[in-house]
């Protein structure tokens, strides 16, 4: 789909066009007239004359070739003004009139018929139920939004055009610009993946923020947002968050691997940078104003006053990726050459209250030259002689030769200074948690190397069952998986089992697709000495098994040694977005209660699967604790990616446990495993 004349038309109709300041007609031509000279239709079936133009009865009626339509009527007019729009040869169409599939079946019918004509004349087609499209360099504001951002080299998808809105309107009072923003509304042709794949390679774009409530197409979009974090930052809030739907609970993975987890654990796997409110929206987005796209992690801070700034320390000790540099001796005394007796030259480097714009200046340029610091978070508090306009200056002259994080703190004494900020292309951040933050957000979305997912059904616990044992063994044995000990269908071929397996203690559980629980099921002996005890155990299973379930079909006994180790969970959880998901983690008792996990879309590397291992919090406990030996790991990233392998080319799976699979200096055992379909 051509999307240029989304963002460049020379001429666009405005249908229901209106001279009514309450109506949407009336702000989208309004808007549009505001913006750089082109030719504008209103359209209109009772007005003549809106806003000093002509009006059009229809768009059949206008002689001028149109390149984009806006339609802002009644939803049940919308299919018949398409096909007008089809007869005139207009390419490119935005359905700003609400009333779809939002609304219920009917809309939804009424959605797919518009979907069918937009398709039927080769239209392409936003919307519909959206605010429009702006783009700030070619000074378009096809929407209904109040406020025209100022030219920016940032592009905002939003699936609200409520708060697409009120991210406008905020960040133009914080002095942040806009290359582009697309409100995607109900998505019936166009969705958020077509629009990456232009913003990709769009020259006056940097970097990219979304809101999303919903993805069309997992894969894809893992795909396209990997391309594009090589070169290009994404900032995304999803909202849903907290609505996981009914959770499968016939697996481990399936409750360590909630929908929001894996749905934040695929987009960090394409590189992008998941935050959690509006707040860290915006400031991202003033990160990306003063040109940071790239993480700064060693930090100084430079301050006129000493709480703020101990604060400000604690908050860089507190995150996740950033450190303050250490200021070498010679840098020190520079500082202290130029500063006064009280000052504190380590870091943070504390110019005292009384500081006026100078000393910052002093500072500023021993700070800019150092190696050892990224960039420079400049605190200022208004004293009495406190120069916030002087200081805003000569940190926007210093940014050019470092980065420079201004944060002023105060009301309408530090305004002025504020000001003077925006004004030289820097923005400032309100309070040090907010910068922090947003440094943090930027060093820990650094894109990682992984491979795309594939999109598949989802299906609630409702609906799965377990694989029979002779079913999921043989898939296993495809990927060279296998399952410890020995299958025994016959009580009497205990013995023989035994003689193979070689000296116990044992394990003895029933194989069954009626089974997913063996504990509460009592389908499973512990420490049984010899095949006698071996054949007690048989009988008191099938007993319990049968008791608790009359129906329980047992396709025989798994027998096996005990094994000595440190037990870790692999598994496999299909998601209705993203596909099949890879998850690890510690096993056996600590599965539920720790929940200390890591998760990856499938197919993944052997390189991505020691990634998972060494990212759990408990990885001390495979690698050597009080000098025991490290866990053979290899191993285990090769049962991890033989996991991914499956999942991959077996689609009617869709949920694994391997819980546990044991740990040794030489090995990595699978003890347990269940499939789910």
């Amino acid at each position: 789909m051509n999307l240029y004349n989304l963002f460049n038309p020379r001429s666009i109709a405005v249908i229901g066009a209106s001279n009514d300041k309450s109506k949407v007609g009336y702000a989208l031509v309004s808007n549009l007239l505001s913006g750089a000279k082109r030719d504008i239709y209103p359209v209109s079936i009772t007005e003549k004359e809106i806003l000093g133009l002509q009006a059009y009865p229809s768009v059949k009626n206008i002689e001028g070739e149109v390149d984009l339509a806006l339609i802002a009527v009644r939803a049940d007019s919308v299919p018949s003004i398409l096909e007008d729009c089809g007869a005139k040869k207009i390419g490119t169409v935005i359905v700003i009139a609400a009333g779809f599939k939002e609304m219920g079946p009917a809309g939804a019918e009424l959605e797919k018929r518009v979907t069918e004509i937009a398709k039927k004349h080769g239209i392409t087609l936003l919307g519909p139920n959206c605010l429009g499209t702006i783009d700030a360099h070619s000074g378009l504001n096809a929407s209904f939004s109040a406020c025209m951002p100022k030219k920016g080299r940032i592009a905002f998808l939003s699936q609200s055009g409520a708060l697409g809105t009120a991210v406008l309107d905020k960040s133009a009072a914080e002095g942040i610009g806009f290359s582009k923003f697309i409100s995607l509304g109900n998505e019936a042709a166009l969705t958020e993946i077509e629009f990456l794949e232009y913003l990709k390679d769009d020259k006056d774009t940097d970097s990219i923020l979304m809101y999303v409530e919903r993805l069309a197409d997992g894969a894809a979009f893992m795909k396209i947002a990997t391309e594009i974090t090589k070169k290009k930052p994404i900032v995304l809030i999803k909202a849903g968050r907290g609505v996981r739907g009914q959770q499968a609970v016939m697996s481990h993975t399936g409750s360590l691997a909630p929908e929001d987890a894996i749905f934040t654990s695929a987009c960090r796997q394409a590189g992008i940078i998941v935050v959690e409110s509006i707040r860290e929206f915006v400031n991202m987005a003033k990160l990306f104003e003063i040109g940071i796209t790239t993480p700064l992690q060693n930090l100084v801070i430079l301050t006129n006053a000493g709480g703020p700034a101990v604060i400000t320390a604690d908050e860089v000790d507190l995150s996740r990726s950033l450190s303050l540099a250490e200021l070498k001796s010679e840098t020190k005394e520079s500082l202290r050459k130029v500063l006064p007796p009280m000052a504190a030259v380590n870091n943070p480097v504390d110019i005292i209250g009384d500081a006026l714009s100078a000393r910052y200046l002093a500072a500023l340029k021993i700070l800019v030259d150092i190696k050892e610091a990224d960039a420079i978070i400049t605190l200022l508090t208004p004293q009495m002689m406190t120069e916030p306009e002087a200081t805003a200056i000569i940190l926007a002259d210093y940014n050019k030769k470092k980065r420079i994080i201004p944060v002023f703190i105060g009301g309408d004494s530090v305004e002025k200074g504020i000001a003077a900020l925006r004004a030289r292309g820097l923005v400032n951040f309100n309070y040090p948690k907010d910068a922090v933050e947003a440094l943090d957000n930027m060093a820990r979305g650094t894109r990682r190397k992984e491979e795309g997912g594939r999109s598949s059904n989802n299906l609630h616990a409702s609906e799965l069952q377990m694989m029979p044992y002779k079913q999921m063994s043989k898939v296993f044995t495809e990927f060279d998986l296998k399952l410890l000990g020995i299958m025994v269908h016959e009580k009497t071929d205990l013995a023989a089992a035994v003689k193979k397996l070689g000296a116990g203690p044992y394990i003895i559980k029933a194989m069954s697709a009626d089974v997913v629980h063996k504990t509460d099921m009592g389908a499973v002996k512990l420490n049984l000495k010899d095949s006698k005890e071996l054949e007690t155990a048989w009988d008191e299973i099938t007993t319990s098994v049968m008791t608790k379930d009359p129906k329980a079909v047992i396709e025989g006994m798994l027998v096996q040694t005990m094994s000595a180790g440190k037990e870790v969970i692999v598994g496999m959880k299909r998601d209705s977005t993203f596909g099949p998901t890879i998850l690890f983690g510690l096993g056996g008792i600590f599965t539920e209660a720790l929940k200390d996990t890591s998760l990856r879309v499938a197919p993944i590397s052997k390189e991505t699967a020691l990634q998972m291992i060494h990212e759990i919090k408990g990885i001390g406990m495979l690698t050597g604790l009080r000098g025991e030996k490290t866990c053979d790991l290899e191993a285990l990233a090769e049962i991890i990616v033989k996991i991914s392998k499956l999942a991959v080319d077996h689609p009617e799976i869709k949920e694994i446990d391997l819980n546990p699979v044991m740990m040794g200096p030489e090995s990595a055992e699978i003890v347990d495993a269940r499939a789910m379909m």
